[in-house]
């Protein structure tokens, strides 16, 4: 069968420092053959029902075929080759450049069938719940998206390891939480909000510690998450932005690092119930 071709349309998209997230649909001609190799780390949960004629093949001289499930792992410069019938296939993407993660660079190797048979059928639902939040945060982008792509981009490869490994890494273990001095420093650099945004590498280094010690020491002291007080922080910030000066929406959606403003509408609707321009109104008639 001579290889066809699909059209990919990205429905949304988001981007961390350490992955990109992607919701998007694959319209693959019927029949249809694809050989791929992606250049990056490719994790997908597939939405749509696969049906039972797609197969994946592993390394393309073996000849040996597979079914394929619906949560992928296909590694960096790992030649593949997928059939079926064709129509449309949604999935949730989350590709990871390689060198930027520890966890994944076991991976950049030659893989023979047994691990490809595992890449082609993963079974986590902690991952693939962990997709699935991704997706619904590139649709409906919330307060602290970033944050939020950082922190599930650092444990995802984690726990990807921990799958495909025989004898995986024990996780390093936090041994306490953050000093007051530590906390303070951390509380005051996100209440002061630095142009260009927060990202949690950043907040690690203000305290000397990597991404995941801080991320859990954080929790262990705050009795929250980096996202949630993150996303709480950004939304006063927007409230105080919104309250105190006729700035316009638009510049207020930049200054907090979103996309656009209709980004940021749909991220302040969700967690206040009310549109940024109701809620300036509403505020400035209660303090007429």
């Amino acid at each position: 069968m001579e290889a066809t071709q699909s059209r990919n349309q990205v429905e949304a998209e988001l981007s961390g420092t350490m992955a990109r997230v992607r919701l998007q649909t694959y319209e693959y001609e019927t029949p249809s053959e694809e050989v791929r190799r992606p250049s990056q780390h490719q994790l997908a949960l597939i939405l749509t029902r696969r049906p039972r004629e797609s197969r994946y093949v592993g390394r393309l001289a073996s000849g040996r075929t597979f079914s394929i499930g619906n949560l992928i792992y296909v590694p960096a410069s790992q030649s593949i080759c997928g059939a079926g019938p064709g129509g449309p296939h949604q999935m949730i993407t989350c590709a990871f450049p390689v060198g930027t993660h520890a966890a994944l660079a076991g991976f950049e190797r030659e893989w023979d069938d047994a691990g490809l048979t595992r890449c082609g059928n993963l079974r986590s639902e902690w991952i693939a719940e962990s997709m699935r939040r991704l997706g619904r945060e590139a649709v409906r982008p919330g307060f602290a998206s970033d944050i939020l792509i950082d922190s599930l981009a650092a444990a995802l490869p984690v726990e990807l390891h921990r799958l495909l490994e025989p004898q995986p890494q024990p996780r390093a273990r936090c041994r306490g939480g953050l000093s007051p001095h530590q906390l303070r420093r951390v509380e005051q650099y996100v209440f002061d909000w630095p142009s260009g945004g927060i990202k949690v590498p950043e907040l690690a280094g203000l305290v000397g510690l990597s991404r995941g010690h801080f991320m859990r020491a954080f929790k262990q002291s705050t009795g929250r998450t980096v996202h949630a007080f993150v996303e709480e922080a950004r939304l006063d910030r927007a409230k105080a932005l919104l309250c105190a000066d006729q700035l316009p929406i638009k510049q207020i959606a930049a200054d907090l690092g979103f996309a656009d403003p209709s980004s940021f509408s749909l991220a302040f609707r969700r967690m206040t119930g009310i549109a940024p321009g109701r809620y300036r109104s509403a505020e400035h008639a209660n303090n007429i």
